[in-house]
């Protein structure tokens, strides 16, 4: 067994607090911040489309078009 597959054995045994005090040590000892969380692309996106826009009712029906031209695994286009 490797130095690292005995770390994370071990670290499989931590409570979530030692867990936290783990990223945190590591996170200060490598000088990285974490990355952030991704936004939503619904948010990002939002100032594109009117506001009457329904973006998953079109996505429903894009997806519907996509299926008519596909028959079980065969290409229909």
């Amino acid at each position: 067994m490797t130095v690292l597959e005995h770390i994370k054995q071990l670290a499989l045994d931590l409570t979530p607090e030692e867990k936290d005090a783990l990223a945190e040590y590591l996170e200060e000892s490598t000088g990285e911040q974490p990355p952030e969380k991704p936004q939503s692309l619904r948010g990002d996106w939002s100032s594109a489309f009117s506001d009457g826009f329904d973006v998953d009712e079109e996505l429903k029906e894009i997806r519907g078009e996509w299926q008519k031209e596909w028959r079980g695994d065969e290409f229909v286009g």
